[in-house]
């Protein structure tokens, strides 16, 4: 077996890993929703204006209890009092060195946000499907993905915190909103059919788009992190850009 088959396998082999511990995770939150989403949405009430759920307005208790459950069955873990003081310096932007908790974190946010975007009467719903704005406007969260729909190429933006949709122009990047093409570059790979990383040579940012007449997606979330390699390429490709542009001056 040569290095580099050793290599793939092994990769193989962590993603199987990662997708099985995701998947048991996911399922938690899902059961979750299930038993007490109906207690708690009547408690996780919607601003009056966009973003309509911002994370430092959610009952620390909900927090606290779908932790409680992620965390089950450990031997060891934050109390609730520690959890408490994690969660502020969470929405703090603060440095959590535990990354498994920080990971939890976030997705016991996306499972309480995903719950109270589905309650949303139907009048904040669609008024938050027309909006075409930069942030998410259910949470107020960067877009983690742009969509291009079947039939036409339709472009949305996608919340992987929410799970929210809603529209964007066609093309240009989202976050400056530059239109000119030669500012724009497209980074793929052939192991990721379907998915294109645009990076913004204007304002430096990027994001993940996804073109869904021609692939299937049924989590968007894992779909993000399954793909990570192409991130990693943008990352690498934008400091050798940078350095480039160093040398020359």
């Amino acid at each position: 077996m040569t290095e580099l088959k050793q290599h793939e396998d092994t990769l193989d082999s962590e993603m199987l890993a990662l997708q099985e511990a995701y998947q048991k995770l996911q399922a938690i939150i899902v059961q979750w929703q299930r038993e007490r989403g109906e207690y708690w949405v009547e408690g996780i009430v919607p601003n009056t204006s966009l973003p309509y759920f911002l994370p430092e307005s959610l009952p620390v208790k909900v927090v606290l209890e779908v932790m409680g459950r992620l965390l089950e069955g450990k031997v060891h873990h934050e109390s609730a009092e520690d959890l408490r003081s994690l969660w502020n310096r969470f929405l703090l932007g603060q440095n959590i060195e535990n990354v498994e908790l920080l990971s939890l974190f976030n997705l016991a946010l996306n499972g309480i946000l995903e719950l109270a975007r589905k309650q949303l009467p139907a009048d904040l719903r669609q008024a938050a499907e027309n909006e075409e704005v930069h942030l998410c406007p259910i949470c107020g969260q960067e877009p983690g993905l742009a969509l291009l729909t079947p039939p036409n190429g339709k472009r949305y933006l996608h919340c992987t915190r929410c799970g929210h949709d809603w529209p964007s122009k066609r093309i240009g990047c989202i976050h400056c909103g530059s239109e000119e093409a030669s500012e724009q570059t497209y980074l793929k790979n052939e192991n990721f059919p379907g998915i294109e990383i645009i990076v913004c040579q204007a304002c430096g940012g990027d994001i993940k788009e996804l073109d869904l007449r021609i692939r299937t997606v049924e989590d968007f979330v894992w779909e993000d992190i399954r793909t990570l390699p192409l991130n990693y390429a943008a990352e690498k490709w934008l400091n050798e850009e940078a350095q480039k542009k160093e040398a020359l001056h």
